[in-house]
């Protein structure tokens, strides 16, 4: 699996009016995406619609894109993850351009399956090690092979607003049966046709084959 994810309710419509085609000019914010599958434990995803984008999402967007991080730069400005280094500068050592994510996630996505397995999990694998070591200081490669924690692996990238999300970037999109009489669910599920995977909130997604 060579992909990208997001989970989105229905409070964040302006994902889906980009997919729609009601948000004319693109996306009305900026949002930030993840290599590979949400982190799932924790939290158990219950009533939440989970999108997996392909490659084309990210070149096609390429005028957009803001940062991109092998880590959850989230968790280090608010002190969940902590490096041994300067926050401040840790986040630069961290920080990639668009040309920097693209050549990375390309070389993460020529893994054999049992890394790419790892790395859509966000767990730690030997064989990303000498892909990390191409972009990344041995302080920044350190700090992640000794950390547990899924964010220290979500390898994720922000677009800003104005992006667009279409029919061709999007693989799959996993959406909780009881938003079946929505209607914009119903126009999104008539649009993607057979991408559209429904699932019940009460047992969750957490246990599906992708």
């Amino acid at each position: 699996m060579k992909t990208f994810s997001k989970i989105l309710t229905l409070n964040k419509l302006h994902i889906i009016e980009n997919i729609i085609g009601t948000a004319d000019n693109g996306s009305l914010h900026a949002d930030y995406f993840n290599v590979g599958s949400p982190i799932l434990n924790p939290p158990l995803l219950r009533g939440s619609i989970v999108m997996h984008m392909n490659m084309l999402f990210l070149t096609d967007n390429h005028q957009f894109f803001k940062a991109g991080s092998p880590i959850d730069t989230g968790s280090i400005k608010f002190g969940f993850l902590k490096p041994n280094s300067d926050n401040d500068l840790f986040l630069q050592m961290i920080n990639c351009s668009y040309d920097k994510f693209y050549a990375l996630t390309t070389d993460l996505f020529r893994l054999p399956d049992p890394s790419l397995e790892k790395l859509h999990a966000h767990i730690a694998c030997v064989t990303l090690k000498p892909i990390l070591e191409k972009y990344f200081s041995d302080i920044v490669i350190d700090f992640m092979y000794g950390e547990t924690n899924p964010h220290a692996w979500i390898f994720e990238f922000c677009l800003d607003s104005g992006y667009i999300l279409a029919d061709k970037h999007i693989d799959k999109i996993f959406i909780p049966n009881t938003y079946g009489s929505n209607p914009v669910m119903r126009k999104l599920n008539k649009l993607l046709k057979g991408k559209v995977v429904q699932y019940n909130p009460k047992y969750g997604i957490e246990g599906r084959e992708y």
